[in-house]
């Protein structure tokens, strides 16, 4: 019998890692308004020629805290992450997925595709390649046919919509232009998810804003000549050319429709000297612009539940006032 996950009309995702667990801050989170878990991070990989699945965190933990947590809360998987494997592309996408639902035997409400770069310029990571592509390709469709939800969270440089006419690449090594004259910092993309966003039909495509010195950064500031626009103006403005769609060389028109389209942030860690500074107002207020446009999004997505009241915020209450 396939089953049948159903997301909550508006999602407020909090990302969770191990330390969640040790410092029990999920169960708060999801009481605060947290309605999708996504746990990080679980790889795919083959040992001695056998396709297997491997969890950074306890599952049986999991488990235990899930009995804590309502019912109406998603729990998921990311795959990937910053310095994280991709899929080993020796095995297809469909053995991964059959070697997932059996690992997973029925846990988890579906997987999020979180796949980034590495610190390493010599990483295979630092390319998105079109074997690894074809494997998410494929186990998303069987996933979602067989009634598993199925997240993908670009960052903002995987999926740029300010880049209008832009080309396509699968790597994940290039250098913001307004970088030029700093330090080097080799760690975005050119549109990398464009492809994927285009192939497959998620339930949910989360954009990290907080990818560090990320275009929302850069605008928002004053720092090397950006505009300093507000905020509110920039996420509205972005959130409106992601659902009307943009061009990305070969691959052609690429959009994320609202009922898709899930904005993504850092919570009170981020300070904003590297990574966009987190403003809970400035967030609502874009997002009752776009409503009242009639284009608002599934929702918000923050990293990390760990960090939940650092710096005095906290995030999923913040965020979830924003769909009351």
């Amino acid at each position: 019998m396939v089953a049948c996950r159903r997301l909550a009309e508006r999602l407020v995702i909090g990302y969770a890692t191990s330390r969640s667990l040790r410092e029990n801050k999920v169960v708060p989170a999801c009481r605060d308004g947290v309605n999708v878990v996504i746990w990080s991070f679980v790889h795919l990989e083959v040992v001695d020629g056998v396709p297997r699945v491997r969890a950074t965190f306890d599952v049986d933990e999991v488990k235990r805290a899930k009995r804590d947590i309502d019912d109406g809360v998603q729990h998921l998987v990311a795959f990937g992450g910053w310095n994280g494997p991709h899929p080993d592309t020796s095995v297809d996408g469909a053995t991964w997925w059959e070697t997932w639902e059996t690992w997973n035997d029925g846990v988890f409400d579906g997987v999020d595709w979180d796949l980034e770069g590495h610190d390493d310029a010599a990483a295979p990571t630092t390319t998105l390649t079109a074997e690894v592509e074809d494997i998410v390709v494929d186990f998303t469709r069987l996933a979602r046919e067989n009634g598993y939800v199925v997240g993908a969270a670009p960052a903002e440089s995987y999926l740029d919509a300010n880049s209008n006419g832009a080309s396509f690449s699968r790597r994940l090594d290039h250098s913001p232009p307004w970088r030029d004259g700093d330090a080097p910092f080799p760690y975005a993309g050119r549109n990398a998810y464009a492809r994927l966003v285009s192939r497959c039909d998620f339930d949910f495509v989360s954009v990290q804003f907080y990818e560090g010195y990320s275009r929302a950064w850069h605008e928002t500031t004053k720092t090397k000549g950006g505009g300093g626009v507000s905020l509110a103006s920039y996420l509205e403005n972005v959130a409106t050319r992601l659902m009307e769609g943009f061009d990305v060389g070969d691959v052609g028109r690429v959009a994320v429709p609202s009922e898709r389209l899930v904005l993504g942030f850092a919570n009170g860690w981020a300070d904003g000297a590297k990574f966009l500074k987190p403003d809970p107002e400035a967030i609502r207020t874009a997002l009752a612009r776009l409503q009242a446009a009639g284009r608002e999004p599934r929702g918000v997505m923050f990293w990390v539940i760990d960090e939940e009241g650092a710096n005095g915020l906290t995030f999923a209450k913040e965020l979830s006032r924003s769909f009351k």
